[in-house]
């Protein structure tokens, strides 16, 4: 046991290494098979540097964790986890495009408050398997502390002026700044606050992202589709599930110089096999739970890793891209579906009546997967 521990103490100490010169070869193939496998990364990427690179991280890998893990601790005894509900619900959901209802008197489907709901359930069951978690947030409020007014100078660069001087034309401007601020701050300002706490406060060995995905509606009920619900809406037949992690960046996204120093950060800090272990779990347990099948990427902004796990893709989003920790993000289900949504709304009636969770319950069912794919990834004894 003291052997154990003594070596697991000085893996964790030693969290800062300087990765060799064999490494290069290894840079390259991740580079062509995960990271850029559609860019031209050898114009803009320079593998023997980065293997000369130092490697820093503040996490921990599965296996650093159970050398700390004593004899008779549980099974997540030492493993600290960072839950983050995705999108915000709320008085943002509609401003999110992440509300809709097919009849009037149906509850709203809001994504960020379903998967508010999820995080807390699968929370009190991670901790009782003795894991640290943290929720990014705990409410259907903004993480970034910046309201939408602070990104009016900002949206007003980024819309095009009007073309005529007419008061209406000035009316879809002032409109469109809005909405563009609204998008700012709500949005990609709250990304960047999340992995910004990630990296610098809250610091987890990994951070799962909880979402619940959705279809473009019929092509001839788009123009039906509105904030407060529509009865003409007509749900989609397709209902899959899929796991993501970060890669697959484009020629125009390599010129980024931001995106290229995150790029460099993720390929040299050890977090992209763990998140394959972790994001595989995740994908196997979520497949089992649900029995849902593999949802398909129809152009080259994600690529599938493995025949041997459909479920997984990598690809570039910004939480993905900047949490520095091994981050994977979750899109089981289709919300608008015929399969998914009569069950969220029993989800959200139950919850609205007070009445006890069905065996069956949408949002347990997932928790239930999450806790699963996290011992299945964390829990060696």
């Amino acid at each position: 046991m003291l052997l154990r521990f003594v070596v697991g103490y000085l893996l964790c100490v030693g969290l800062l290494a300087t990765l060799s010169a064999a490494q290069a070869p290894v840079l390259a193939s991740d580079l062509a098979t995960r990271y850029a496998p559609y860019a031209n990364w050898q114009s803009v990427v320079d593998v023997d540097a980065l293997a000369q690179r130092a490697e820093s991280r503040y996490w921990r890998t599965a296996e650093e964790i159970a050398l700390q893990r004593g004899d008779g601790d549980l099974p997540l005894a030492g493993l600290h986890i960072a839950l983050d509900p995705g999108h915000i619900g709320g008085q943002w959901a509609a401003a999110e495009g992440r509300q809709f209802r097919i009849a009037e008197d149906d509850f709203y489907v809001r994504e960020g408050e379903l998967v508010l709901a999820v995080a807390e359930l699968a929370r009190t069951k991670l901790m009782a398997l003795g894991a640290k978690v943290t929720l990014l947030r705990e409410a259907a409020l903004r993480v970034n502390p910046n309201n939408p007014v602070e990104y009016l100078e900002l949206a007003a660069e980024q819309v095009s002026p009007p073309n005529e001087s007419s008061l209406s034309a000035l009316w879809e401007y002032g409109c469109a700044v809005r909405v563009r601020a609204v998008h700012l701050s709500i949005v990609k300002g709250d990304l960047m606050e999340r992995a910004r706490l990630v990296n610098r406060e809250v610091q987890p060995d990994a951070l799962i992202s909880l979402h619940i995905n959705a279809a473009a509606w019929p092509t001839e009920n788009e123009s039906e589709a509105s904030d407060s619900g529509n009865a003409m809406l007509r749900l989609v037949d397709a209902n899959n599930l899929h796991v993501l992690i970060f890669g697959c960046l484009s020629d125009d996204e390599l010129l980024a110089e931001n995106q290229l120093e995150q790029l460099a950060v993720k390929l040299t800090n050890g977090s992209g096999p763990a998140e394959r272990l972790l994001g595989g779990a995740l994908a196997t347990a979520l497949a089992e739970a649900t029995d849902l099948p593999a949802a398909s990427y129809r152009r080259n902004n994600a690529i599938l890793l493995s025949s041997q796990q459909p479920y997984m893709f990598a690809r570039n989003l910004l939480l993905l891209r900047m949490a520095e920790c091994p981050t994977v993000l979750l899109e089981p289900y289709v919300a608008n579906s015929v399969g998914a949504y009569g069950r969220l709304q029993s989800a959200l009636a139950n919850r609205a009546t007070g009445r006890a969770l069905a065996e069956d319950d949408i949002l347990l069912q997932y928790a239930d997967a999450v806790v699963a794919g996290v011992r299945a990834c964390y829990g060696q004894e």
